[in-house]
């Protein structure tokens, strides 16, 4: 014979402190747990997204696959322009691009205090290595112009608004006016700055290129350009596929990631042990109760079922509760990290392993009380006040 379905409810309304303390602890272990696939599928994919596979990077030999330390001569995106074939060309331009990568201290117009930032130093080519590069606001910057990513106002710490075409930024000692917001989603180039090639390097006092972009019509191609960089040791620079070079600066980011479950682990785990302790008194508090149900017929698997059922009503509604607050605030949102910046993203499989890993745990928690209840002595029990 089985307890009514509402009796486990009704338990949970006459301990209303101790169910609201547990729902909040469930609550926080769905938001944080959310949060931490938010953060590392936000990371994986925008480090993925950035990498295409028809892309082919020229850098530095010395630089050991840094894009910021490297430092080729100019002439090489021309010597590969006129010597490789394969790469692509829209309206007969080629898709090569020169581009500088440095970190760069910015100062908002009217404020002293100084940013760390990143700039990129691009000509018009870069939209053709790069096209999920968008203006999304304002126009492509001229001379004394950049476009700023969708990221760059969490990259600095400051409002949107403090970025927005019009506005003014120094930077490498000079000053530059915004003239345009430029959208790439889903990768960390939002979080950059670019200015154009030839000015930034007059400013920066660097004659040299951090690295040449080269698309390729066909990814299979790419083979004649590292051939290429092989035999031409006077230009001392070698080849990494776009794909490869943001696969390894994911593996970089493994240990923040494996340190982002470890926190994760330990709430889980506190969550945990305080439920089996809240559940463990609360079967303690209701001794005799228990065993006058037992007393009435209703047997120990009866009254183990109705308290777990309790126990994932009261973890289902915290879940909920939390999934909600994370909806809210987590979405979305930026997150800075390093040089760069990327978008929190929750997607449904998020969702669904949050509330599933809290309904586990719920389960988990009822373990020390359900052997209690099912050692239980009914006489012995009816004796205890």
């Amino acid at each position: 014979m089985g307890l009514p379905f509402d009796y486990p409810i009704r338990n949970l309304s006459r301990r209303r402190v101790r169910s609201l303390l547990i729902g909040f602890a469930c609550a926080l272990v769905a938001a944080v747990l959310v949060a931490a696939f938010a953060f590392v599928g936000g990371l994986d994919r925008s480090l993925q997204r950035s990498g295409r596979s028809d892309v082919a990077i020229l850098l530095s030999s010395a630089a050991q696959r840094d894009l910021v330390r490297s430092a080729l001569a100019p002439s090489v995106a021309e010597l590969v322009t006129a010597e490789i074939d394969g790469i692509l060309r829209i309206d007969d331009v080629p898709a090569v691009s020169s581009e500088i990568h440095m970190a760069t201290r910015v100062r908002l117009a009217g404020r002293d205090r100084e940013l760390q930032g990143f700039v990129r130093g691009v000509t018009d080519r870069a939209l053709l290595v790069h096209p999920e590069v968008t203006i999304t606001n304002g126009h492509w910057p001229g001379v004394g112009e950049v476009a700023v990513g969708r990221l760059v106002a969490a990259r600095l710490g400051v409002d949107t608004a403090d970025v927005a075409p019009g506005k003014q930024i120094e930077m490498e000692g000079a000053t530059w006016t915004i003239a345009g917001v430029f959208s790439a989603p889903g990768t960390t180039t939002e979080a950059e700055i670019w200015a154009p090639l030839y000015e930034l390097q007059g400013e920066a006092r660097r004659p040299d290129v951090s690295a040449v972009f080269v698309r390729f019509a066909d990814p299979g191609e790419i083979d004649t350009l590292e051939a290429y960089a092989g035999r031409r040791l006077d230009l001392e620079m070698t080849v990494i596929r776009a794909r490869e070079y943001y696969a390894e600066l994911s593996a970089w980011f493994a240990p923040i990631r494996g340190l982002v479950w470890i926190m994760v682990l330990l709430i889980a785990l506190t969550v945990v042990f305080s439920g089996a302790n809240a559940l463990q008194m609360s079967v303690e508090e209701r001794t005799s109760e228990l065993a006058t149900l037992r007393a009435l017929g209703f047997g120990p698997r009866s009254i183990l079922a109705s308290l777990i059922l309790e126990s994932l009503i009261l973890a289902a509604a915290g879940a909920l509760t939390g999934l909600l607050l994370a909806q809210l605030f987590v979405r979305g949102s930026a997150f800075r990290i390093g040089m760069g910046a990327f978008r929190l993203e929750v997607d449904t499989t998020a969702i669904a392993a949050s509330f599933a890993i809290v309904l586990s745990l719920a389960l988990l928690g009822t373990l020390p009380a359900a052997i209690r209840i099912l050692r239980m002595r009914t006489a012995f029990a009816l004796k205890e006040e």
